[in-house]
């Protein structure tokens, strides 16, 4: 009771009036608005990724059109027996450039990497049964040759080519 005569027993928040029950707490369900921007968020983040995955694959096959024009050029100088270009993603995340040299009267090995070491192609040592293991790289990517022959003086059977590209990148091919 105070000087004036009145009881203060208001409810001031901390405590619980007298005679009633505690309510249960009450979990709020997202209404249209919440459900709205959680699908305007999900649909940002997925056009992201489909310009970054696109982005990308923009630049594997920038390396990949790199490669098989420099083997094209190679083309005019040697001429192939038989040949074949796989665009990255078609078959697999790489593409391929791949060319076959008559057993009679194909270029020399030793003449054939002379060719590409001139054009910029630097020989790696390599644990794979080829004669020759080039790199080069173009367009942020490692281009890879492989050629194949017995020795430098004997005549090349087999070109073949390589640029890697994002397994991301091919997802959405």
């Amino acid at each position: 009771m105070s000087d004036s005569g009145f009881v203060d027993e208001a409810h001031t928040g901390h405590q619980r009036p007298q005679g009633r029950a505690p309510r249960p707490a009450r979990r709020r369900r997202p209404g249209p608005v919440g459900a709205g921007f959680a699908v305007i968020v999900l649909a940002m983040l997925a056009f992201g990724a489909w310009a970054w995955s696109g982005r990308m694959h923009a630049d594997d096959v920038a390396a990949f059109e790199s490669l098989a024009h420099e083997i094209d050029e190679l083309d005019h100088s040697m001429t192939p027996l038989g040949h074949s270009e796989i665009p990255p993603c078609r078959d697999a995340p790489e593409g391929t450039v791949t060319r076959s040299y008559p057993a009679s009267t194909g270029p020399q090995a030793a003449e054939l990497v002379g060719y590409l070491e001139q054009n910029g192609w630097v020989r790696q040592r390599s644990n794979l049964p080829v004669f020759a293991h080039l790199t080069r790289p173009a367009e942020g990517h490692l281009l890879t040759i492989d050629v194949l022959a017995p020795s430098d003086t004997s005549l090349v059977g087999s070109l073949s080519a390589r640029s890697p590209a994002s397994s991301l990148g091919c997802l959405l091919r």
